[in-house]
């Protein structure tokens, strides 16, 4: 069975998503902005029934989707 292709792009998908972001918010490392994520998600996830929260997780490409559940 081939691997799916959002799991074999999901690194260049996630390093495209953390570029956006950094511009997009003025920050300066990539760090930075994997550590906002990294708080945003885990914030709105506080917020969000369990069935909301699997159901918005569904929607997360891999990378995000790890994160947001971790």
């Amino acid at each position: 069975m081939p691997i799916p292709m959002d799991i074999q792009h999901a690194s260049e998908e996630f390093d495209a998503f953390l570029v956006d972001a950094r511009d997009r918010s003025g920050l300066a490392t990539r760090n930075q902005t994997y550590t906002m994520t990294q708080g945003v998600l885990q914030a709105f996830r506080r917020r969000l029934s369990v069935a909301d929260a699997i159901r918005f997780a569904g929607a997360l490409p891999p990378v995000l989707r790890a994160i947001f559940v971790a």
